[in-house]
């Protein structure tokens, strides 16, 4: 390098202090060591909003959401008021603009922008739905990326992808299982890594490494972030998952683990699902290679499109998971209300059975098989909630037997979870006890009642601290065999 392009530069760093970020950038990458002498200042850009275009430099986009700004459609995506939209055209400050519903967003209000589930059959407010979405994903398949594919640790069920191959094409896949600071206290998160290792084997294939993080608390992301950069040879880094999966809070820790330091505007993260409309690209790393926040891929066997934004407030998370375990069914049949969302009934179990619920906010209501029927019918929307009233009771629907399942449990182990997409698990195990297991063994029938559509999976224990067998988790093991499962849905 010539002494004039050395002082160029060094007169170029003083006057601005991006540029010498990014001098700093390509050793930070290669030597994250050397994180802590970063300080310049990232600017994510807008690059594109559909990957199969090439970037428009007059075309500006809402740096929180991704969808191209406008000021003539209030119901539309990337809605500016006028006044606002001019001031910021005047001063050339729209790379640097929100949206009207991203700056709701960021203040807690929760604003469906996907018209799916009740909302779609009442006719409610949607600026978007969930095919136009998948549908912005479709060129990835493509092109030569690294995905990050995001699952909730709270709701595996609802959050890992099916077909996700039908959207990523052969690219490989490093699997985070997020938000493991609102699992039970005490969890192991190593035990949980191996644990998610097995079932996301089992469903997608092609993952080269597995990582538990939580983007909140900055668990895990030093080595989720050594892990990215160290095995994406070059490629653009694309962070996917089930919609508020936690895609955008994800990159922002991302950011702040890997450069010792965040942009001042990136993607906005919230409780609502849909936050993200379009691919937002972001300068993360040298060479010319982006990192992307995506559009949230909307499940419709999720049990949340069954919901209203108030009553999904209910049962969003507002600290740690407390798995609830009820006493033994005094008599069986023993039918357990989950809230008004899902219904448990043990037709068959011995008395050493225990059903542990893993989810947030919900009661758990127990009655007798027989009189089940009468007391949904009359309690839903009053003491069975969400819904949250009798009026949305009758809009979300009877619940249907979605599964019969059938399950050999052992003396103080899990015998297997019982997921509910979107909502959470049933973990069901077994204490000691002195019935003989010699023979048959100790069987246990429970039928499972979900809003018709919902999705109930059964899986190997998560192995979460809080569950009665929790001094005997190191046995609880899938032994391989398949439970009895028949679906009625």
């Amino acid at each position: 390098m010539s002494s004039v392009t050395k002082l160029s530069m060094v007169i170029l760093c003083m006057k601005s202090p991006e540029a010498l970020g990014l001098l700093f950038l390509p050793l930070v990458e290669h030597f994250p060591a050397a994180s802590k002498f970063y300080s310049g200042k990232m600017q994510p850009q807008i690059i594109m909003s559909s990957l199969s275009s090439k970037p428009n430099p007059n075309r500006f986009c809402c740096y929180g959401c991704g969808a191209e700004l406008q000021f003539e459609a209030p119901d539309a995506a990337g809605y500016v008021e006028p006044d606002r939209y001019a001031l910021k055209q005047r001063h050339r400050q729209l790379r640097q603009g929100l949206c009207c519903r991203c700056r709701a967003l960021s203040q807690g209000q929760i604003l469906p922008a996907v018209a799916e589930g009740r909302l779609r059959k009442a006719g409610g407010n949607g600026v978007t739905s969930p095919e136009e979405l998948r549908a912005q994903l479709l060129p990835l398949r493509e092109r030569k990326a690294l995905v990050v594919l995001l699952v909730d640790l709270t709701d595996v069920a609802g959050t890992l992808l099916p077909r996700v191959r039908d959207l990523i094409g052969a690219n490989p896949v490093v699997l985070v299982g997020t938000k493991v600071d609102l699992l039970p206290k005490d969890t192991d998160e190593h035990a949980v890594g191996q644990w998610l290792a097995q079932v996301g084997d089992a469903r997608i294939g092609g993952v080269i490494d597995v990582l538990v993080v939580s983007a909140k608390n900055g668990i895990g992301m030093r080595e989720a972030s050594n892990e990215i950069r160290g095995v994406r040879s070059g490629r653009d880094v694309f962070v996917m998952g089930a919609a508020n999966v936690g895609k955008s809070l994800f990159i922002s820790a991302f950011l702040e683990a890997s450069y010792a330091g965040k942009p001042p505007r990136l993607p906005i993260s919230s409780g609502t699902p849909g936050t993200t409309l379009s691919p937002i690209a972001i300068d993360a790393f040298s060479g010319g290679s982006k990192l992307y926040d995506t559009p949230g891929v909307h499940l419709q066997h999720r049990i949340s499109t069954h919901l209203l934004p108030d009553e999904l407030k209910v049962v969003l998370p507002r600290g740690r998971m407390r798995p609830y375990t009820p006493p033994s069914p005094s008599v069986v049949p023993t039918t357990f209300f989950w809230g008004g969302l899902a219904r448990f009934d043990v037709v068959t179990a011995p008395k050493a059975l225990r059903l542990s619920f893993c989810a947030f906010n919900l009661r758990v209501h127990s009655r007798s098989t027989v009189l089940a029927d009468n007391e949904y019918a009359a309690q839903v929307g009053r003491t069975l909630t969400p819904p949250l009233d009798p009026e949305s009771a009758e809009q979300f629907g009877a619940l249907q037997l979605r599964r019969s399942v059938e399950l050999n449990v052992r003396p103080m182990q899990q015998a297997a979870d019982i997921a509910i997409s979107g909502l959470g698990w049933v973990s069901v195990g077994c204490l000691n006890t002195l019935e003989d297991t010699r023979a048959a063994g100790l069987l246990a029938t429970i039928d499972v009642w979900v809003p018709r559509g919902v999705e109930v999976l059964v899986r190997p224990p998560m192995p979460i601290a809080g569950l009665p067998t929790a001094g005997a988790l190191s046995r609880a093991i899938w032994d391989g065999g398949r439970p009895s499962i028949q679906d009625r849905g």
